[in-house]
């Protein structure tokens, strides 16, 4: 039976925070080195300026990275990222396909745009430091919240701000025994009020943090809490209430005006992980994506090609690059739909498409002589076939991406795969590539793009071209999401089911 303890709301305000604070840095003076943390570094007082801000943007880096990313993970990369940008200005120099290489493999890659859009905005704007206060750098900076902009501003320039990340809003719950809406302001201000009473006065804020970040993650767990080693238990609420179900948790009610009306109604007895409050989740949007691995072969030369076109900057998965794809299509439609969606992105795709890749009536119909599909050599649709689902969950979206392999033969010429157009309007189609204008990009001349290396024709210039062919081995190579290499070994898998022991003509291993 659920009940709600009559408790003071000064349960929820930490009036003295010197004592804790002093426990938890001792302990956190115990274990900071443990887990190998490159970006952990001792503050020191006779930094200059540009010191500090050099140390601001390692911890930018490393804050943004471990988002939604575990320590261990992050380790390698960070490494990485700092070798090839070690400071803001080579950051702020660099482009996003050479950004989004780098982060491959981390996941949420808006998070790579962010880095490289802040950093351009940070040596342009702010002579290549980021800002020193927690406000500026938060409304200034794409990408950093109050979290981040206070992590970084106490860590390297000791600044007494507060952080309040997923850990710590653990922590605090506890702490305060907070059992309310994890999501609602008056949850988030008390929280928020108690982590600011940590770094009030603090000598080292920027330690005080790390402390809190590091306790929550390593102590006071989701599940299976240390409280018995926890620096904090003395001070914990939750922790009290659990051990003695039937005492006020020190907080008696002196006047009903001082009555705690935000807590809902908990469980007397209540174990330590009931806080905080669960947060209802929202079901993940279903949708269904068509992709379309298009290949174009010689056999003359045994060469293999595949079709890549490129993400806008902006939004899901942002400057990656992907199969062509017809994005949130109906779970009804017909096989037939499916085999049009390829005929309708060759259209758009190709400077000389195939005779049969003419698009529906929401987009200019190539007229193509019915004869040419006839004709020895020109380029034709050799097969479209059916790779199976693959199963992607973002943080909001359940992706299901049907896969078919479409085999392009003919067309060749002594420059390789058929020429693309540089950029294409997707927008008729609904595909899932760049598109700034529908109505600006409709009518204007189809043009070939400039040469491209042997590996990537058709995109001289990777910011500039939305399409190019990439040789088959160098597909895995490129900067695609994780989404779009499960796609790839998908494909793989049906190749290597289809072509079992057989070489012949139409093998679509390797040759």
């Amino acid at each position: 039976m659920l009940s709600i303890r009559p408790h003071a709301s000064a349960m929820h305000v930490l009036s003295n925070s010197g004592p804790s604070r002093e426990a938890l840095l001792k302990w956190y003076d115990g274990v900071h080195t443990a887990r190998g943390m490159p970006w952990r570094k001792p503050y020191q007082h006779t930094w200059d300026a540009e010191a500090k801000a050099q140390r601001a943007y390692e911890v930018w880096v490393s804050e943004i990275m471990l988002q939604q990313t575990q320590v261990a993970t992050v380790i390698p990369y960070y490494n990485r990222w700092m070798e090839r940008f070690p400071t803001i200005r080579d950051l702020a120099a660099s482009d996003i396909d050479t950004v989004n290489g780098l982060w491959k493999g981390l996941g949420y890659y808006s998070r790579a745009a962010r880095l490289l859009s802040g950093a351009q905005k940070a040596v342009k704007e702010f002579g290549g430091r980021l800002p020193d206060n927690p406000q500026d750098m938060e409304t200034k900076i794409p990408g950093i919240g109050r979290y981040s902009a206070g992590a970084i501003c106490s860590i390297a320039y000791n600044q007494r701000a507060p952080v309040l990340d997923g850990n710590v809003h653990r922590l605090m719950s506890r702490l305060l025994a907070l059992y309310a809406s994890p999501k609602a302001k008056q949850t988030l201000d008390i929280l928020w009020a108690g982590a600011s009473a940590f770094v009030k006065d603090a000598e080292l804020p920027g330690d005080v943090n790390q402390a809190l970040i590091e306790l929550g993650s390593t102590v006071c767990k989701v599940r299976d809490p240390a409280c018995r080693s926890c620096p904090l238990q003395p001070w914990c609420a939750a922790y009290e209430q659990e051990e003695d179900a039937m005492s006020p948790a020190g907080h008696a009610v002196q006047d009903i005006e001082d009555l705690c009306t935000l807590c809902e109604p908990l469980p007397a007895g209540s174990p330590v992980t009931a806080y905080p409050m669960k947060a209802e989740k929202k079901k993940a949007r279903e949708e269904l994506d068509i992709v379309n691995v298009i290949e174009w072969r010689t056999h003359a030369r045994g060469e293999r090609w595949f079709l890549l076109v490129r993400r806008p900057e902006g939004g899901l998965l942002a400057g990656l690059h992907e199969f062509p794809t017809a994005p949130n299509v109906l779970v009804t439609s017909p096989t037939s739909a499916h085999i049009e969606i390829v005929h309708s992105l060759l259209a758009a795709l190709l400077v000389t498409p195939p005779a049969t890749a003419a698009s529906d009536g929401q987009t200019t119909r190539r007229s193509v002589a019915p004869s040419s599909a006839r004709i020895p050599g020109a380029l034709r649709v050799a097969k479209v076939v059916p790779a199976g689902d693959v199963v992607h969950i973002f943080s909001h979206i359940r992706k299901t991406y049907r896969v078919q392999w479409v085999v392009l033969e003919g067309g060749s010429s002594s420059e390789g795969p058929p020429a693309l157009v540089q950029n294409p309007d997707f927008a008729a189609l609904g595909a899932a590539v760049p598109n700034k204008s529908k109505d600006k990009a409709r009518g204007k001349p189809r043009t070939r793009p400039a040469d491209g290396d042997a590996k990537a024709r058709g995109n001289s210039s990777p910011a500039a071209h939305a399409t190019q062919w990439a040789r088959m081995e160098a597909v895995a190579d490129a900067n695609i999401g994780t989404g779009v290499v499960k796609i790839w070994r998908r494909v793989r898998a049906l190749w290597d089911s289809e072509g079992g022991g057989n070489r012949g003509s139409d093998d679509p291993r390797e040759q």
